[in-house]
């Protein structure tokens, strides 16, 4: 019967139809698909076998232009390598070709292939060669005028064309082949879809009558099951003799009903007791739904916890973790007002409370609850009413529970004081102790404030210190990685900031430096070896350009220790530019002193020889005698240069400032230098008859002579010198121009710098120590005056000496002393007799009177018998009792003879204490003799003034 019942089954039934349409549709699915694939496969082996060709005619085209434009580019530039390259070309191309001739599939393809072959075996064998033999003889002109140089072009043009040809026609074979392929693609699909048409139709046929035969019963099976479940009497027909599964589901029905209409007494009472156990289930729901709110409600206080805590670890602003703190733990506690001030300072925040609230606490702080607070360091409730402004639009009475908490330290010490306040709800004892809990958060927050405060006060303290050391300072860890720098290395290395510096890395820092440091291979050399502690020097120098300047940075090293551990390495940088420059002047300054010192004195040593050894004439002897004296005044004047620098260094130098007219002095200077030049031409321009200025009158001359002599050495081709003297306000200008050299640019602002000298080969063969303008600097300085230059490369130099002026001074030449026979009386006290000797001789001839002392004791003696009209003093006396300063104290100590002016003359520069004592004047051996007849005289003239005429010695001899 089950077998019976399988071959009528209606699955089977179903799966035997099926069958036969799935293996029809299975059928024409296969044909077409196979259809499709084969015209696939035939288009692409001919799309392949296109590629192919198209590829090696690319290849081919290539290789012609290549040999084309070697060819030329031979004929062109005269290259022997481009020919060869250009005939290199012609087997690349018949490889192509064969491959090419192996795919011709007609014989419109082979033509072409034999065609090619031929054309370019010409160009290859014949056009090529007879061109290059042309060029060889003939050069490009005779390729220009060669009959078969428009043939070849044509021959090539050609060869071209029918590549391009080829090429279009392969394009268009391969369209006409895809156009062929999809019209067979075409056609295959619509067969199958007019396959697919009638496979739906006999499935639409199929289906109809599997409905009529079984749906049908199905549905009144259907029916009849929903009126007896709406509890309907309906009689129960089917047909027992029908053997598939329809009829077995009938009969199953029937005998469901059947056992259910048994049953239904018993689901009755099985239903009542399940709504029993339902109520139950009720009543525990509700059980778990206040569990869960509990939860819920736990949950939310948790997360406002979080909330506290996340505000005070998250900031490290005292503001900001103080409002954090009173707004979160008013969540918390379910406050409606808060508030929260620190003891030792006014540092405050509040929650809901308005500004005129605050004020108000602020003020009542100190009262019996905060003293009673900090008595027991507990938290205090205190229970009042509201007052009126607190109960806003409420008529009845409120109350309000206050809560203060203290906020203790780890020592137990309060530091700050929280209020908080809420309507209606009391604080309970549990809310108290979560209060005191919530407030140790706050003390830790607080402590790790102050903690940070303080470190980051020491740590800015440390980098103000750091910064205000003139030295670059560069902590690195092992690894060259940089920790902290100051100011001055910033600077140092161009960076705006500190912070773009630190975090560096070794490599990263020093390439930052390698475009501007020169040795920067030494320098990464010098680290690296410092990071990882091997023995080399403590410290090395690099050559840093930074704003168009050269620096010498010399970099120390020392080792950071940090429990006996060794944890980074100290780079010290220090700018030793202007030491370096000093040393390098200094060097050079030795050399040129050499040279300067030895010049004159081999010329005096050579002269004073030759007159010591050999008999001369008058004449010769005084043409040495000459050139010995005026190399002697070349080492006076190096050697006073010299001991001026040290004065002025060391503020010991002196000036006697008197009226001066600087325009004799001006004029005297260029008398001497036309004296020694032949190639200048001096022109002095003022707009004035005189210029007074307080001045020294040595000085000033040294000034004049220093400038005025520099246009004319300067100058080595001769030219003009101009000298311009004017008045502007209440200064006057001294231009000195010359036409010499110049001076270069980057020189002008180290031209007064002692020891500079221009780095030139001009100017190094002139000659000179450098001190020249360093010490016209210091004298117009001294006279409150300034010097400026200007300058232009080869075209001359202007220096400007601008000093001030004094009021017009009253010249009358009557107030010359008038000559008359008395020669006025002059002592020399003197131990040097060969000194002596010259200064009497000068005296004479000047016409004074002179007595003449090697020691102090006769002079003094001498004086008080016959008093001098003035007394002309040397310091050093020798080995006798009284020195210079012995005798002068007498002098000036004796009231008959204080008011002798009295003249040191000495090879000791102590101007200074010689003016304390009373001297006159201070003449600084060596000096020209006739030096000391002028400033007798002008000893004289000052004496006039105050005691009245005086008569001048003549010149007539005793």
């Amino acid at each position: 019967m089950n077998n019976k019942l399988k071959r009528k089954s209606i699955s089977t039934q179903f799966i035997f139809l099926a069958s036969i349409l799935l293996l029809a549709f299975a059928a024409g699915s296969t044909v077409l698909v196979v259809r499709q694939k084969e015209i696939t496969a035939d288009y692409a082996q001919y799309r392949a076998q296109v590629r192919e060709k198209a590829q090696l005619l690319s290849t081919i085209d290539k290789s012609m232009n290549r040999a084309f434009l070697q060819a030329r580019g031979f004929i062109a530039f005269d290259s022997e390598d481009m020919y060869n390259e250009a005939a290199s070309q012609q087997k690349s191309i018949e490889e192509n070709l064969d491959r090419l001739s192996g795919l011709a599939a007609d014989r419109r393809e082979r033509t072409f292939v034999n065609e090619a072959t031929v054309m370019l075996n010409t160009y290859f064998n014949q056009t090529l060669p007879y061109f290059k033999d042309i060029y060889d003889k003939k050069g490009i002109e005779g390729v220009r005028s060669s009959p078969e140089r428009k043939a070849a072009s044509k021959s090539i043009e050609q060869m071209q064309k029918e590549l391009d040809d080829y090429q279009n026609e392969l394009t268009k074979d391969l369209n006409t082949q895809y156009d062929d392929t999809s019209s067979d693609m075409q056609k295959s699909q619509t067969f199958f879809i007019l396959f697919l048409a009638f496979t739906v139709v006999i499935l639409l046929l199929l289906t109809r009558v599997l409905l009529n035969k079984f749906v049908k019963p199905l549905s009144q099976l259907a029916y009849t099951a929903s009126e007896i479940a709406a509890g309907k009497e309906m009689p129960m027909t089917f047909d027992e003799h029908r053997r598939d599964e329809i009829g077995m589901l009938s009969q199953a029905f029937y005998k469901m009903v059947s056992t259910l209409q048994n049953n239904e007494q018993e689901l009755t009472a099985q239903n009542e007791e399940l709504i029993a156990q339902q109520d139950e289930l009720h009543s525990q729901q509700d059980e778990l739904q206040h569990a869960l709110e509990l939860t819920k409600e736990r949950e939310g206080e948790l997360e406002l916890r979080n909330l506290f805590v996340h505000g005070l670890t998250n900031s490290l602003h005292k503001q900001e973790v103080l409002t954090s703190a009173v707004t979160n733990m008013s969540r918390v506690m379910k406050a409606d007002h808060g508030f929260i001030m620190l003891t030792d300072e006014k540092t405050h925040a509040s929650f809901g409370l308005s500004s005129s609230s605050v004020k108000q606490m602020m003020e009542n702080l100190h009262n019996n609850y905060i003293d009673h607070v900090q008595k027991t360091k507990k938290c205090m409730v205190v229970k009042r009413e509201c007052r009126e402004h607190e109960r806003l639009y409420h008529r009845q009475t409120f109350y309000l529970y206050d809560v203060i908490v203290p906020v203790l330290s780890s020592q137990g010490d309060v530091l700050a004081y929280m209020f908080y306040s809420r309507y209606a709800d009391e604080y309970t004892e549990h809310e108290l102790q979560t209060f005191e809990i919530l407030a140790k958060q706050i003390t830790i927050a607080l402590e790790k404030i102050y903690i940070y405060e303080e470190s980051e006060h020491d740590r800015l303290l440390s980098q103000d210190i750091l910064n205000s050391i003139q030295e670059g300072m560069q902590l690195v860890d092992t690894s060259g990685t940089i920790l902290q720098v100051n100011t001055k290395t910033s600077e140092l290395f161009q960076y705006e900031h500190q912070s773009g510096l630190l975090q560096l890395s070794r490599d990263q820092w020093l390439d930052a430096l390698s475009q501007k440091v020169e040795n920067i291979e030494e320098l990464r050399q010098y680290v690296k070896a410092i990071c990882k502690g091997e023995q080399v020097e403590k410290s090395f120098v690099y050559y840093l350009h930074t704003e168009g300047k050269r620096k010498v940075i010399k970099v120390y090293s020392e080792y950071v220790y940090r429990n006996r551990q060794m944890f980074g390495v100290l780079f010290v940088h220090r700018d030793i530019t202007k030491e370096f420059e000093v040393d390098q002047m200094k060097s050079e300054f030795v050399s040129t002193v050499s040279h300067e010192l030895r010049t004159p004195l081999a010329s005096v040593l050579g002269f004073t020889e030759l007159m010591l050894n050999k008999t001369l004439k008058e004449e010769r002897q005084k043409k040495y005698l000459t050139t010995i004296y005026q190399e002697a005044q070349r080492l006076t004047s190096l050697i006073n240069d010299f001991l001026d620098v040290q004065r002025m260094e060391a503020g010991k130098q002196t000036y006697d400032k008197k009226y001066q007219d600087i325009l004799p002095l001006i004029k005297q200077v260029i008398e001497v230098q036309n004296i020694q030049t032949s190639k200048h031409e001096f022109d002095m321009i003022s707009d004035q008859e005189h210029f007074t200025v307080m001045g020294d009158k040595d000085k000033l001359l040294q000034l004049f002579n220093n400038v005025i002599s520099n246009a004319v050495k300067y100058s080595p081709d001769g030219g003009n010198v101009t000298v311009k003297v004017y008045q502007k306000e209440h200064a006057v200008y001294i231009d000195i121009q010359d036409e010499g050299i110049g001076i270069p640019s980057e020189a002008l602002g180290h031209l007064f710098t002692k020891f500079y000298r221009v780095d030139n080969s001009d100017m190094r063969k002139i000659g000179g120590t450098g001190l020249g303008l360093a010490i016209v600097k210091e004298i117009v300085k001294a006279h409150g005056g300034d010097i400026t230059v200007q300058s232009e490369w080869k075209k001359g130099t202007t220096f400007t000496v601008v000093l001030p002026l004094l009021h017009e001074v009253q010249y009358d030449e009557e107030m010359m002393i008038s000559a008359n026979d008395n020669r006025k009386s002059v002592v020399i006290v003197e131990d040097d007799k060969s000194l002596a000797t010259l200064l009497q001789v000068e005296l004479k001839e000047s016409g004074f009177h002179v007595r003449y002392f090697n020691n102090g004791e006769d002079a003094l003696n001498s004086i008080h018998q016959q008093k001098p009209e003035v007394v002309v003093l040397d310091i050093m006396l020798g080995e006798n009792k009284l020195d210079g300063w012995d005798v002068l104290r007498h002098l000036k100590e004796n009231t008959e003879t204080e008011k002798i002016p009295i003249l040191i003359s000495s090879a000791l520069d102590e101007r200074s204490k010689g003016l304390e004592l009373g001297v006159c004047e201070f003449l600084i051996k060596p000096y020209q003799p006739s030096k000391l007849s002028k400033t007798i005289l002008q000893l004289l003239l000052k004496k006039q003034e105050h005691e009245g005429e005086i008569m001048i010695p003549s010149d007539k001899e005793e």
